[in-house]
């Protein structure tokens, strides 16, 4: 089967008659009918009724014609996707972040990028550090933002967005709850939850660095890998957490925050863009620009 027989098939049914479909087709009506001819034998069953004033699809042909104008709709939107692709107005982006960066920059960064590149068909999705930097370096994300400090990302270039503090995260209930700043080194008996080992392998160094700071190491009930888990075992009292300050996002208001330091000085994490080493596509390039334009608002 050809692409050309499926354009003769759909121009045959909607025109119901040799002649008028070969005028359309720009050929003569006996390669046309030739050809038809073939496409039923290929198929194994009569898509037209002949008649002496025309045709007329029979069940089959009416079956079959809705696939074949998707066939031609599908080769038309490949050629256009393929067309724009090269300089960056269409084709697929392919985007992963944490889940603090979510709350703090897609709604930002959507529509900026939006504004330049409408046509682009973005895939955004939520992803651990560790999984981020997996897939970038598979060729399966164009992009990543991820929870700095990072280790071991060989061809991976990494761009700071900007920082900002850990606070620390309390239960209603909790005797500390209407402290506004509070020192680590006053909570070594608490009970903490941190993150895992295994798909937030730099969080959990970094927690333990700072406690390390402190001069304890902590009592750790559970571990988590996401921020909204993270929220639902604090608000459930199970202990309290580290977490950076865009935990402070909406919903979170059914636990308490403080800022938190350690000796004497805020505690402060990252968030970098992540690409692979010596890519550049147009579209990558404007999603790029506008995480740098709602990173400097963060700032």
């Amino acid at each position: 089967m050809e692409l050309r027989q499926i354009r003769q098939f759909v121009a045959l049914s909607e025109s119901l008659n040799f002649h008028r479909a070969a005028k359309v087709l720009n050929i003569s009506q006996p390669p046309l009918s030739i050809s038809i001819r073939k496409l039923e034998q290929e198929i194994g069953v009569a898509l037209f009724d002949r008649q002496a004033r025309g045709v007329t699809p029979t069940e089959a042909g009416l079956a079959a014609l809705p696939h074949a104008r998707k066939i031609l709709t599908g080769i038309e939107e490949m050629g256009e996707a393929a067309r724009a692709a090269p300089d960056g107005k269409g084709g697929q982006l392919s985007v992963a972040l944490v889940g603090s960066a979510v709350h703090a920059l897609l709604p930002a960064v959507v529509p900026l990028f939006r504004l330049q590149r409408p046509a682009v068909d973005l895939r955004l999705r939520e992803a651990t550090t560790i999984d981020i930097i997996r897939d970038l370096e598979a060729g399966e994300l164009d992009i990543g933002v991820l929870r700095t400090p990072v280790f071991d990302v060989r061809d991976i270039t990494l761009e700071a967005l900007y920082r900002e503090e850990m606070i620390l995260l309390l239960p209603k209930s909790h005797p500390l709850r209407d402290q506004q700043s509070l020192r680590l080194e006053d909570l070594r008996d608490e009970a903490f939850i941190g993150y895992d080992q295994n798909l937030l392998p730099n969080y959990r160094s970094l927690s333990l660095g700072i406690w390390a700071m402190a001069g304890f190491q902590p009592q750790i009930v559970e571990e988590v890998a996401h921020l909204h888990t993270l929220i639902a075992l604090v608000e459930s009292g199970i202990g309290i957490a580290l977490a950076p300050a865009v935990s402070r996002i909406p919903g979170s208001s059914r636990i308490c925050h403080a800022r938190l330091t350690v000796q004497g000085g805020p505690i402060k994490v990252g968030l970098a863009l992540a690409t692979r080493r010596g890519e550049s596509r147009p579209a990558s390039g404007a999603f790029v620009a506008a995480l740098r334009e709602a990173a400097g608002r963060l700032r």
